[in-house]
């Protein structure tokens, strides 16, 4: 299949990257690097029990058209 679709230029992006808005040939590492550090401001956040400012940074990164996703294994995100 990723023979396939190597011909026609498909599922050549890492998936990750894709669910992230990414590709491996135009990156925007500032709007990603941005991304990243609003979650992590949020995880310091929740973690000193500042729900509001957590909701707060959650509903700017919904505004970046940003879906989180609280795992055990820490916070992942994917563009909408």
């Amino acid at each position: 299949m990723k023979k396939l679709g190597s011909v026609l230029g498909l599922l050549e992006t890492n998936p990750q990257n894709f669910l992230q808005g990414k590709s491996d040939k135009n990156k925007d590492d500032d709007d990603i690097e941005r991304i990243n550090n609003l979650i992590k401001e949020r995880n310091i956040a929740r973690d000193k029990k500042d729900f509001a400012r957590a909701d707060e940074i959650r509903r700017e990164l919904t505004e970046l058209n940003v879906t989180l996703e609280d795992t055990e294994d820490g916070t992942g995100w994917r563009r909408n």
